[in-house]
């Protein structure tokens, strides 16, 4: 078996594999929104352990110190929680921790904001516009949020399944290309060592 036959073959396999999983999710949107619940709040969760284990080795104003403690704080009990209701709880709770989430953003903006106008009292003036863009991302997504929850959340489902579905018709058919021009390819070779012994 060649080399570009295995990769072909190990396309096949992974292209039909991200086929599966998108067609799965999208029989099954309420376990994933419970999946993206969970993730989520997994990665609130070591947020605000990361920055409450920072904050004694960062340099702080006494205001920004304050924020930055109340985020880290608000981060880990958000990410407790959202842990808890995505796995426990009904459709209803994950539209509540939606709205908490989206209050958190606001909040998270914040604290953006305000680190990025003291950024230059501890000489790191270049991450100023990253404090910005950090802050406007956080708004906008907390917009969205606010206005739409559920819809929100079932376009990230939906999204998420589409581009499995994608990805993975895409590998099985460039993958069923290779391997029938390598075939095509053997087939013609054959033949033509055939009609050189007939000769």
């Amino acid at each position: 078996m060649t080399t570009r036959l295995k990769y072909s073959i190990k396309g096949l396999l992974v292209g039909a594999a991200a086929l599966a999983i998108g067609i799965i999710i999208l029989n099954h949107a309420n376990l994933f929104l419970q999946i993206i619940m969970v993730a989520a709040g997994i990665g609130s969760l070591l947020d605000g352990v990361y920055t409450l284990l920072g904050i004694r080795r960062w340099k702080y104003t006494s205001v920004t110190k304050t924020l930055t403690t109340i985020k880290g704080v608000e981060s880990t009990l958000l990410g407790f929680a959202a842990i808890v209701v995505g796995i426990f709880a009904a459709n209803e709770a994950l539209t509540v921790m939606v709205y908490i989430f989206a209050v958190s953003l606001i909040f998270s903006s914040i604290v953006s904001l305000q680190n990025a106008a003291v950024a230059g009292t501890f000489n790191i003036s270049d991450m100023r516009g990253h404090f910005v863009a950090e802050a406007v991302i956080q708004i906008l997504i907390a917009i969205i949020l606010f206005f739409k929850p559920v819809e929100t959340l079932e376009l990230i489902v939906k999204v998420l399944a589409i581009a499995f579905i994608v990805v993975g018709s895409l590998s099985v058919v460039f993958a069923l290309i290779v391997m029938f021009s390598k075939s095509k390819k053997t087939a013609e070779v054959g033949e033509a060592e055939v009609v050189e012994e007939n000769k």
